[in-house]
């Protein structure tokens, strides 16, 4: 008997032409027509320059908000062995604004157009006088390099390898945002020299590395938006958390976090639930959307379908790793594109993709209980599971109670003749 249904399986394996393996679609209810609705935020470009142009640096132009952002506005001479420059004072929109070389200044909506003035002066050199005061203070430049102890977690004001004038004090800082890490200091020869993100640093006289040191963030069972290794809320509603990362092969850069919890809801829940703000800055990145689009880098939700579309961000063309630090249920990672299901506690899930958002290809799926072979969940490993695979593999009309983690026998992450031919076997050694 056990043979000649195996010889009927392989006969319908050669009418189908070997096209047989299918992968069911998760149930998505995110419609791409009608994403979030974001927040509208006014810009506005700040122009800074210096009169005459080629006698100073400025710094702080750019794009900003301007619901009352702050700008570092900034100015130094730039002498030369024929002329020195003098500052004077600062310009906005052709009135004066400040006789101070460096500042901060408020954002409102409006135009900006900052100018440093400068009084050109000719060096005469004075052979009875050597030190004749017009002649130019010619300062050395040296290399500083700007690192980061975590590949692609932040970014710096200044590109590193900048050449600076030896004993100039500039301006430094370091811009990210990350769920995972936070900033602990600037490090110089392995010491610790600020811990503040933005300082002023007097370069020396020698090329000089500094490093951004980050670490983890650990977990506070204080904080109900990082809840500890306890399940349990206040109000003893079960919770099962999903730590989620995406990165490198050695480095987790992004994190979102999933909570299972039925008291939820699907849309956003004030107090536990955190908007992700994704930065183009950052090499990778990783949230979740609902149903309406909103991205999120903590999501509190019920189980709904078990289905939790994922989205990644990547700065680069390349290979990436999606991984998983905390599963408080079993949950599998489904790659749509490529037909596999990953399970993210046996470690991290490679990938290839293009740069930008990749969206609709990722989804974490949460694991149901089952018994290998009852692919349509009546409690039975039976002949009418295999006409279930059968069908399934065949495009047949969709199974709400088909149960692809069963039907998917030898766990390959796929659904072919190979399952319908080992449910046979169970049933047959049954």
């Amino acid at each position: 008997m056990k043979s000649r249904i195996q010889w009927l399986l392989t006969c319908c394996l050669f009418l189908i032409g070997g096209n047989l393996s299918a992968f069911a679609d998760p149930d998505d209810d995110f419609n791409p027509e009608n994403p979030a609705d974001p927040q509208v935020i006014d810009y506005c470009w700040l122009k800074v320059s210096a009169d005459p142009e080629e006698g100073a640096y400025v710094s702080g132009e750019g794009k900003y908000r301007v619901n009352g952002s702050q700008v570092y506005i900034s100015t130094s001479a730039r002498n030369t062995e024929e002329y020195t420059y003098k500052f004077l004072y600062w310009t906005l929109n052709g009135e004066i604004t400040s006789y101070s070389q460096y500042f901060y200044y408020t954002l409102t909506k409006g135009k900006y157009e900052f100018v440093a003035h400068y009084n050109k002066q000719e060096v005469v050199f004075n052979p009875d006088n050597p030190l004749d005061p017009t002649l130019p203070d010619i300062k050395r430049k040296y290399r500083l390099y700007l690192t980061s102890n975590i590949e692609g977690v932040c970014t710096f004001n200044m590109a590193s390898g900048s050449k600076v004038e030896e004993n100039k004090n500039i301006y430094l800082s370091v811009n990210y945002q990350s769920s995972i890490y936070q900033f602990d200091g600037w490090k110089l020869d392995g010491n610790i020299i600020s811990t503040d993100a933005s300082m002023y640093y007097t370069m020396p006289s020698a090329n000089t590395t500094l490093e951004a040191c980050f670490s983890e963030i650990p977990f506070d069972p204080d904080n109900p938006m990082d809840p500890s290794s306890n399940s349990q809320n206040v109000d003893n509603t079960t919770r099962l958390l999903l730590d989620i990362h995406i990165g490198t092969a050695e480095t987790n850069v992004d994190k979102t976090r999933i909570v299972f919890n039925e008291s939820m809801s699907l849309g956003f829940d004030d107090g536990v639930d955190a908007t992700k703000m994704v930065s183009t800055s950052a090499a990778y990145q990783i949230y979740t959307l609902d149903a309406k689009g909103n991205k999120y880098s903590i999501n509190e939700r019920p189980k709904d379908n078990g289905i939790v579309p994922l989205v990644v961000w990547l700065k680069n063309s390349g290979t990436a790793y999606i991984s998983a630090s905390r599963l408080d249920c079993s949950v599998t990672l489904v790659d749509k594109q490529l037909n596999k299901i990953h399970d993210l506690a046996l470690g991290k899930y490679q990938f290839t993709a293009d740069a930008g958002t990749i969206e609709g290809r990722f989804f974490i799926k949460l694991s149901q209980n089952y018994i290998p072979g009852d692919a349509n969940g009546d409690g039975v490993v039976s002949y009418s599971d295999v006409v279930a695979v059968l069908n399934r593999i065949l495009g047949g009309a969709s199974d709400d109670n088909f149960v692809e983690d069963a039907a998917d026998v030898n766990n390959d992450g796929m659904i072919t003749i190979v399952d319908a031919l080992a449910i046979v076997d169970i049933i047959t050694k049954d």
